[in-house]
């Protein structure tokens, strides 16, 4: 068993401690499927499980740089390592005696308490951050800023760095890291806790617990170092620290580049060999044979479904006539064959999500859209056959597909996901009582496709860029989309190719998001 264990701030999270919505499916999608995944950080509780409350995590979790381990399921401490008695006044004599001005967190009266002093302009930056956390303790003496029972201590900047050293060592029964903040450059933070504490030993415990035979680490900072020691694999983001990227087996894609996510992804998904027919252009001569085969079976009601005949001549087209609704883990596919299964799909594509997430395991799969590119109108009087009308309609808008791959979009980044766009050429007859066309309801409508004019493959975030319009600069907002004539609603479009990472926001312009390629 493999535990992957990451860091959060500048690690699994992006700038701005945040998770980003396509990092939170993607992690629900690991563990819904057996990966184990937890994370070992130097928030608390309070705030780590509010930026990770997207994530439906089973397994404990270690809590400032490892004084705690947190069990998410019984929504409990496990494990709890405090300095000793002398250790936390070696502590409060050191503080008082430099004219240090830290957050001291403390247990008091059964709850975790950050004590400081009111007037402290050090931890001004941290106490503002968290102004609504029932934790915060100011208190207007040193007195009162030790109460309870200490487990650690925090030092924004301290201004006797060197002295502070020289007293919390192991030989004095502390641990203590020193880093930089990743949102604050300018702020360094110094640490202080029980030896007995820190990542690694958490690290450690945590393998024990959950009896995993390896550990892979992420990290991007100093106070991640102890737990790459004590790991079997360790790998840095690309934005992580020199020291830290020297320490690790490996360096992988940045923070803000889905490195953590994506290298479980490699690891714990097998790519499927996938080697799709009719890609260059649809074959013609192929789909009117699908076609044929659909509207007979209409006619002599051979089947187990009662299909429409688009979604059957589908089937056909790219299942051929081979394994017909096959049952892969528990659900049925459309169709399958060589190259994977193939789903249908008009709508409703939230109710692929289960199916998908067991399926994508298990081999290539192909949600085909049909899209409808091209409407012949005709309306019928019923009884004579008669055409009374007809029109043409061509459809260029993709905005119904952009709210569908929404619904969806924690898999559209799997390598063994292909979305297919079939755009048809489609004949639409609506059968009318009489020549008047009195609109009822109830009218019977019948669509009959008559060729297959297109073929469009989503398959990268290459492929999605192909639905921004011409003539946009290399920095756009929303607005310019619009301005350009998009062939489907901006916002959602901006939703995909963000989660996908066609596009990237680089800053504002006003109100306004600014967005640019994404690059590889």
């Amino acid at each position: 068993m493999t535990l992957y264990i990451s860091d959060l701030d500048g690690t699994l999270l992006s700038s701005g401690a945040k998770l980003k919505p396509r990092t939170a499916a993607m992690l629900t999608d690991f563990i819904e499927n057996g990966v184990n995944f937890t994370y070992c950080t130097a928030r608390s509780i309070n705030s780590a499980a509010k930026i990770m409350e997207k994530v439906s995590l089973r397994l404990p979790v270690v809590l400032m740089n490892g004084v705690f381990i947190y069990d998410t399921v019984r929504n409990e401490y496990i494990v709890k390592i405090f300095p000793k008695r002398e250790q936390q006044e070696l502590l409060r004599e050191t503080v008082i005696r430099l004219g240090e001005t830290p957050m001291i967190h403390s247990l008091i009266d059964g709850e975790i308490r950050n004590s400081f002093l009111e007037n402290s302009e050090s931890i001004k930056c941290y106490v503002n951050d968290r102004k609504d956390d029932k934790r915060m303790r100011p208190v207007k003496s040193y007195e009162d800023m030790f109460s309870g029972d200490i487990f650690y201590a925090v030092f924004i900047n301290p201004l006797h760095k060197d002295e502070l050293d020289r007293v919390f060592t192991a030989e004095n029964g502390f641990a203590h890291v020193y880093y930089a903040d990743v949102d604050r450059p300018d702020n360094y933070w110094y640490e202080v806790f029980s030896i007995t504490a820190g990542k690694a030993n958490a690290v450690m415990q945590l393998k024990a617990i959950t009896g995993a035979d390896e550990i892979v680490c992420f990290g991007d900072n100093g106070n991640d170092l102890p737990m790459f020691s004590v790991s079997d694999r360790c790998y840095a983001v690309g934005n992580a620290i020199d020291e830290v990227k020297a320490a690790a087996d490996g360096v992988i894609g940045s923070n803000e580049e889905y490195g953590v996510t994506e290298f479980i992804q490699k690891e714990t998904i097998t790519r499927f060999d996938y080697a799709p027919a009719h890609k260059e252009e649809p074959d013609k001569r192929c789909f009117e044979q699908a076609v044929k085969g659909a509207l007979e079976r209409e006619r002599t009601t051979i089947g187990t479904l009662n299909e429409k005949t688009i979604h059957n001549a589908l089937k056909r087209y790219y299942g051929g006539e081979i394994d017909h609704e096959a049952k892969i883990g528990g659900y049925y596919a459309d169709a399958a064959g060589e190259n994977g299964i193939y789903e249908i799909q008009t709508a409703n594509f939230g109710k692929l999500r289960k199916k998908l997430s067991k399926m994508l395991r298990a081999c290539h799969v192909t949600v085909v859209y049909p899209f409808e590119a091209k409407v012949r109108n005709y309306s019928v009087n019923r009884e004579t056959g008669e055409i009374n009308s007809s029109s043409v309609r061509r459809n260029s808008s993709y905005s119904k597909l952009f709210l569908e791959l929404y619904r969806i979009k924690e898999f559209l980044t799997n390598p063994n996901l292909t979305i297919l766009i079939a755009g048809l050429e489609i004949e639409k007859k609506t059968l009318y009582e009489d020549s008047r066309r009195i609109r009822k309801k109830g009218l019977e409508k019948i669509k009959t496709p008559v060729s297959y004019i297109k073929e469009i493959r989503l398959e990268n975030k290459t492929d999605y860029l192909r639905f921004l319009p011409e003539g946009l600069a290399d920095s756009f907002v929303k607005k310019d989309i619009e301005r350009l004539r998009c062939p489907t609603d901006a916002s959602l479009l901006l939703e995909i190719l963000e989660f996908v990472g066609a596009v990237r926001r680089v800053g504002k312009r006003g109100n306004e998001i600014v967005y640019e390629i994404g690059r590889d």
